[in-house]
């Protein structure tokens, strides 16, 4: 079944090489141009946003195998792993990742799963991505719901100026201490082996590419017993292509996206089967598959006019497909009907835009975006189920000398289920202070509507008991940031940033996790008006061979007992600090990167195993950090390696604080798989 599948989808994905971007202007990824919620592509200094970007050399230094790689080592963003489905939860500014907009070229991807009820990153192919834009804060008025944390937009690779191009990658890595490319225990490999391909051709006003890769993670046991896996197998197809069209002053770009992954759990040998003497295991296999589809353009009118369009079409499913293998005789049987499910969700987006420069002090932006979702399948309620999103927006920015900048918003909604706020406003500004001194404070109301999943999605495993809600009210919130920047540059090849920034957000009917004790059953539930509060500081110094950055946050997470017990504090504060240190030898082509991070302990309060008490626990802080060499070996290959996850970090554990062990089930994190060593090999061919 999933070879089939598997040889399909990957003969349609080739075929269809064509493809889409957010920006469809000829603007180059130039070093500090950012485009997201831009008017159009601008340097990072002259964004009213503030904008942390991620380039291609710096995923290459890393030597990623996904995208939570990358984003491990960033200051305010943390990661839960659902080992049970694949997903990996993501938290920013201390909010849950269905607050977080993930976007692909700016379009909004579809297709949130498991417990978390988030986007899995690392269902995105680490091998396309030319840079990752993150922008924290509400941006709720330019991108709607789910926006309340921020953005983070992948911006995908484009031909580029040359004729004809081929990318290759071959990446292995261990898992642990495992690792063979020979099929072992439940006929599965260990360790990590992804390959990729992509070409791109450029032709007069056309361009041409896509991508395929197959990424493999075979498991991992660590104090699993028999045929189980703590972490379980992973197998993805990832397939992309793009066709773009560019003539004076209309752009054109049609984006295909295409996944095929296989979550592989199996069981050990523990139902018993009297009649024939023997003993059976239950295996389940999570499929889940992507198509999306973006079409997207331009037509620049006059230096002061111009229009942006895209639209998108997501068709995605998640099967979950139960067999059980007998000890004695290895036959696999399907597992009976409740145990099999398939869900589908198709998800059609809709964003146009006008920019209009009214005159050197003032310019407008007016926009619509529309988001149709619709469901259907054995774990979503029955009928026809959609959530529908109208919305227009409006903002401007208003330049009254060369160092003020002001951009006010607001948003109007029309919601198929909910009633939105009249209207959602929000201001952003920036002041040069100083030659190399900028300020930005900012203030944004926010609204997210429940999702599909969350109103009518019911998940029941040997993990999980989750059910949704229909009566969920909407999350709404008020949000502050704020950032100070100094950069200075001197003739010494001496580029110096500092950034201090601060951020407090209060949302009203944050959707979580109520918990029945009776039934040990989860339901979603509007559980408390929540608060998030913290501050970074962040430093980058560059100097000849040397690229150095530090940075340090601290973020207070809510306490949502602190509603019947006002004793109680609030906010229950947690450290991070990170760090990357890189130095080039450039005589012999050779750098060396080191990543780090700690993310401090988080204290929290949570009921106690027996008595019922409302106890404060503490979450154990880790460290993570990788080491990585990069060569260039002649003219088109270059060799990288290295150590991921130096201080072997695999679980970590809560206490009371007492220093008793926390009892309850969510006592324990899985974090990592232990400390593992890579190596990768890339090839680039361009012709100019």
């Amino acid at each position: 079944m999933r070879k089939k599948y598997s040889i399909a989808l990957a003969l349609l994905l080739i075929a269809g090489t064509i493809s889409a971007q957010e920006d469809t202007t000829k603007a180059k990824d130039l070093e500090g141009v950012v485009i997201t919620g831009q008017y159009k592509p601008q340097s990072v200094k002259n964004s009213v946003y503030q904008v942390r970007t991620i380039s291609k050399e710096r995923i290459q230094q890393q030597g990623a195998a996904k995208l939570q790689d990358v984003l491990n080592n960033e200051l305010n963003i943390r990661f839960d792993q659902d080992l049970a489905t694949g997903g990996s939860g993501i938290t920013m500014m201390g909010l849950p990742g269905q607050n977080v907009k993930i976007l692909l070229d700016g379009v909004p991807m579809v297709g949130r799963q498991g417990a978390t009820n988030e986007i899995n990153i690392n269902q995105v192919d680490i091998n396309s991505i030319e840079r990752i834009e993150i922008v924290e804060g509400p941006m709720s008025v330019v991108y709607g719901a789910d926006a309340l944390a921020g953005v983070i937009n992948i911006i995908t690779k484009k031909g580029g100026a040359t004729k004809f191009s081929v990318t290759a990658r071959v990446h292995e890595e261990t898992i642990g201490k495992e690792y063979s490319l020979k099929p072992g225990a439940n006929n599965l490999s260990a360790g990590i082996h992804n390959q990729y391909l992509g070409l791109t051709w450029r032709h007069k006003n056309w361009e041409l590419g896509g991508g395929f890769g197959h990424n493999y993670f075979g498991g991992w046991k660590d104090t699993a017993v028999e045929r189980e896996l703590v972490w379980h197998n992973k197998d993805q197809l990832l397939a992309n292509g793009f066709v773009g069209y560019t003539k004076g002053k209309l752009n054109l770009r049609y984006r295909f996206d295409g996944l095929d992954e296989v979550l592989y759990n199996p069981g050990n040998f523990l139902i018993d089967y009297p009649e024939a003497g023997d003993k059976l295991a239950f295996d389940q296999e999570y499929l889940s598959r992507r198509v999306m589809q973006q079409l997207q353009g331009s037509y620049v009118f006059n230096n002061d006019l111009s229009f942006q369009g895209q639209a998108s079409y997501t068709d995605y499913s998640r099967q979950v497909y139960s067999t059980n293998v007998s000890q004695r005789t290895k036959q696999v049987t399907i597992a009976a009907p409740k145990e099999q499910s398939l869900d589908k969700i198709k998800g059609l987006n809709f964003r146009g835009t006008v920019y209009y420069k009214l005159s050197s002090l003032i310019s407008f932006q007016p926009g619509v975006d529309i988001n149709l979702e619709s469901g259907e399948g054995q774990r979503l309620k029955e009928g026809n189920n959609e959530v529908n999103d109208y919305a227009f927006f409006l903002t401007s920015e208003i330049t009254p000398s060369s160092k003020v900048s002001i951009r006010p918003g607001i948003r109007v909604i029309r919601n198929s289920v909910y009633d939105a706020p009249p209207v959602i406003p929000s201001i952003n500004t920036k002041f040069v202070l100083a030659n190399n001194l900028d300020l930005r404070l900012s203030y944004a109301r926010g609204f997210r509507s429940p999702s599909l999943r969350e109103l009518y999605f019911n998940f029941f495993d040997a993990n999980h008991q989750i059910v949704g809600n229909p009566d969920l009210k909407a999350e709404t919130s008020h949000s502050f940031n704020g950032s100070l920047t100094w950069k200075k540059a001197n003739k010494n090849e001496l580029v110096y940033s500092t950034t201090l920034g601060g951020f407090y957000n209060n949302v009203k009917n944050l959707i979580d996790y109520a918990f029945s004790a009776a039934s040990d059953t989860a339901r979603l539930m509007n559980v408390s008006n929540s608060r998030t509060a913290g501050a970074t500081l962040a430093t980058n110094i560059k100097h000849k061979q040397w690229n150095i950055s530090l940075g340090a946050g601290y973020t207070g997470f809510y306490n949502a007992y602190s509603e019947a017990d006002e004793e109680l504090p609030q906010l229950q504060w947690s450290a991070e600090v990170n760090s990357t240190i890189g130095y080039k030898f450039s005589k012999i082509g050779l750098d060396a990167n080191l990543f780090y991070k700690f993310t401090g302990k988080k204290p929290f309060y949570a009921i106690k195993t027996g008595t019922q008490d409302v106890v404060l626990t503490e979450q154990e802080g880790y460290h993570m950090a990788d080491f990585t060499l990069n060569k260039k070996l002649f003219k088109y290959f270059s060799l990288n390696a290295g150590i991921r996850n130096l201080f072997d970090v695999g679980r970590i554990g809560s206490n009371y604080a007492d220093g008793g062990t926390h009892g309850s089930g969510d006592g324990i994190r899985n974090i990592a798989n232990g400390r593992s060593f890579f190596t990768g090999l890339v090839f680039n061919w361009d012709k100019k």
